[in-house]
């Protein structure tokens, strides 16, 4: 009775033992992870100031007229063709037909204005 009790504990001892021994390189891990991961934290900070100035030095506004400008080809709006908001042109209670009708009559006003067929 004393062999079978003593070989239960030793064994529960090596089992013990072993998980206490995959438990601590388990840790080791984990820790060497955090380790990276503050690291690389680290750099993406870094990163982030300079990708913060690189987009600030990208969207001033003067540059943005000067591409805009070169590349665009844009006009600036003329007198002629501002007008006052309708609501009813978009907003009709009749039928769809006559919405389509109105808008369609609107663009041709502003395409005849231009000299476009």
């Amino acid at each position: 009775m004393t062999t079978k009790r003593t070989s239960f504990f030793i064994f529960l001892i090596c089992a013990v033992g072993l998980w206490m021994f995959y438990l601590k390189y388990t840790v080791i891990s984990i820790e060497d992870r955090i380790r990276r991961a503050s690291k690389d934290l680290v750099v993406e900070r870094k990163n982030q100031h300079i990708l913060k100035a690189e987009w600030k030095a990208l969207t001033t506004p003067e540059r943005i007229q000067r591409l805009a400008v070169k590349h665009l080809n844009m006009r600036q709006i003329e007198p002629a063709q501002l007008r006052e908001f309708d609501p009813s042109i978009f907003h009709s209670e009749k039928s769809r037909y006559k919405e389509t009708k109105k808008l369609s009559k609107l663009v041709d006003e502003i395409l005849s204005s231009k000299g476009v067929d």
